[in-house]
């Protein structure tokens, strides 16, 4: 982890995570500093920063989740709401294969060749997504129907002004009269573009 780090730190008690910054990390590794949201966002969070009470933290590093259980030492209200915790004593790495799919309306585009589709994703985890497109727009795509097809899905994440752009193959087809429904596996897909992924799932999680 380094400084800068956005935490999605469980405090024990409360039902919902909240992004937190980590910015500081003690001598010998014996705590961490981490800066809470603005107070608006919190809600009842307050009522669980307690000096001793349990959190969980998971975040985000070179594309992979990591988490770990750590405890509140100490808190500091001015100028800024910090909470010291203890430095973890075992940091876990998180394998999402099969992980559920998050529900969702993201603006999307599929390129085949030179041919690009406009649509949205309506459901999406670590692995893949659910593209959904008229299906009148699909006439003039040559072998759309062929599977394992490699493709270009680029779609927008809340916040994140530029498109990402991922690698895909194509896994299903199913199609009705109004909107055909494609199911799409990510390949290799760029570190940057894992990260920021993988930071909306867990917030969409939680």
């Amino acid at each position: 982890m380094n400084i800068g780090t956005t935490f999605r730190v469980q405090f024990k008690g409360a039902l919902r995570r909240l992004s937190c910054e980590l910015i500081g990390i003690g001598s010998n590794d014996k705590y961490l500093i981490i800066k809470m949201p603005p107070t608006h966002s919190m809600k009842n969070i307050s009522n669980f920063l307690n000096k001793g009470n349990d959190i969980s933290v998971k975040y985000v590093h070179n594309g992979t989740v990591f988490g770990f259980q750590s405890r509140i030492i100490d808190l500091i209200y001015k100028p800024f709401k910090l909470v010291f915790i203890e430095y973890p004593e075992k940091i876990e790495s998180y394998d999402f294969r099969g992980h559920k799919r998050i529900e969702c309306f993201l603006p999307a585009n599929v390129r085949i060749a030179n041919q690009t589709i406009k649509g949205s994703i309506t459901d999406i985890s670590r692995v893949g997504c659910l593209f959904v497109v008229k299906t009148p727009k699909l006439e003039s795509i040559i072998n759309l129907q062929e599977l394992n097809n490699e493709i270009n899905v680029g779609f927008q994440l809340p916040g994140i002004e530029k498109e990402l752009i991922a690698a895909a193959k194509l896994k299903s087809i199913k199609k009705d009269n109004t909107n055909t429904n494609i199911g799409i596996e990510f390949i290799n897909m760029d570190s940057e573009v894992q990260a920021k992924l993988f930071d909306f799932l867990l917030i969409a999680e939680t």
